[in-house]
């Protein structure tokens, strides 16, 4: 909703805040606007809802959550950054600190991605960031990144058919294979010996590993799948193990 009681005054950073917890918005709102030079000018709890917003308000800055009901947070970032003639910024502050998370919005051309346990002083700080055009990563994100690329390269791999995709994109879902197998209409002897190929072409032996995998090197960013096709909550902050067998 837009904030008509807060129009833009000439020299602030407007921002929009996309979050579906009102006291999540509420406690942003106060922290960001102890600086003077930002303004929060209207906020949205859904996907749809922020689109329209943004497009009508034309922010410099939209704080963005993943996880929504109907649109996420990849579908809102796809829909406004697409729009060359008035894309604002995107600051994402979320509580998955997923690497495949991370790579998926920095691919879609987010500015910042910070985890909501942040201070406030530091996303004051990364909304000045983004807004100037600036990359605003945590510490411990920008950290785990870089590890990655000087750690793990990766292997010269046979590439991944388009069902072998969809079955590691179903078992990042935390799905068993008895579902996959009835997700993709195909037994359960099948699903397995899928799973043995991804192995194979992926140089890993387990479940977790092939998980781990597909985070590290975003498997999960390429076609049409996003790594957040519905709603999720899992309290541990990491996608959900629900098998140890092939």
């Amino acid at each position: 909703m837009p904030d008509d009681q807060n129009p833009p005054m000439e020299g602030n950073i407007t921002i929009v805040l996309v979050d579906d917890h009102t006291m999540m918005r509420e406690g942003t709102r106060r922290l960001l606007e102890e600086d003077a030079e930002l303004q929060v000018i209207g906020e949205a709890e859904q996907g749809t809802e922020a689109v329209a917003l943004c497009q009508h308000l034309r922010p410099r800055v939209v704080a963005l959550d993943i996880a929504m009901k109907g649109m996420n947070g990849f579908g809102v970032a796809q829909a406004l950054l697409a729009n060359q003639e008035s894309k604002p910024e995107i600051l994402v502050l979320t509580a998955y600190d997923q690497l495949a998370y991370v790579r998926a919005m920095l691919k879609l051309g987010a500015r910042g991605y910070w985890l909501k346990s942040a201070r406030g002083s530091e996303i004051r700080t990364a909304v000045h960031e983004v807004a100037a055009g600036r990359s605003s990563l945590a510490p411990d994100v920008r950290q785990r990144l870089q590890e990655e690329e000087e750690t793990v390269p990766l292997p010269d791999q046979e590439p991944l058919t388009v069902r072998e995709r969809a079955v590691l994109h179903l078992v990042v879902q935390g799905l068993r294979n008895i579902d996959i197998a009835q997700h993709l209409s195909i037994s359960v002897k099948t699903v397995e010996t899928h799973l043995t190929s991804i192995y194979s072409k992926c140089g890993v032996q387990s479940r977790a590993e092939a998980i781990a995998f597909a985070q590290r090197h975003s498997l999960l960013l390429e076609g049409n799948s996003s790594p957040l096709d519905q709603r999720t909550e899992h309290t541990s902050g990491q996608f959900p193990l629900a098998e140890k067998r092939l």
